[in-house]
């Protein structure tokens, strides 16, 4: 039986974004209170994002220019508190998939909602 992708993206992919943008807020000078607030998430998870313990392909995501400008734009929108990135799991996904930060590839054992859900 084939496995939904979004499980990967979950257990992979948003800690590894999260692990950035927390941070990339921590370099704004904010708090680790302040930055769990703004992504939903508790204070130690921003501990283990900031001292590496978490997102197993940040370094992947890092490596990508393209992939980081997109994240930088994300970025401001949630220090400006005007995007919540628990909402924009399938976006987040899409991302990975288009900056190739996650290559077509390497997913194809995988069911992606959002193919499926374009193919109809």
């Amino acid at each position: 039986m084939s496995e939904l992708f979004c499980s990967k993206v979950i257990s992979e992919i948003i800690p590894s974004f999260r692990a950035i943008i927390a941070n990339k807020l921590l370099e704004k000078g904010m708090t680790q209170k302040d930055v769990s607030k703004l992504l939903g998430i508790t204070q130690p998870a921003i501990s283990q994002y900031k001292s590496g313990l978490r997102g197993l392909i940040t370094e992947k995501m890092i490596k990508n220019k393209k992939f980081m400008k997109y994240l930088d734009n994300v970025t401001e929108k949630v220090y400006n508190n005007s995007l919540d990135i628990n909402l924009k799991t399938c976006e987040i996904c899409r991302a990975t998939r288009d900056f190739e930060v996650i290559k077509e590839k390497d997913i194809k054992e995988f069911l992606c909602l959002l193919q499926i859900a374009g193919s109809n």
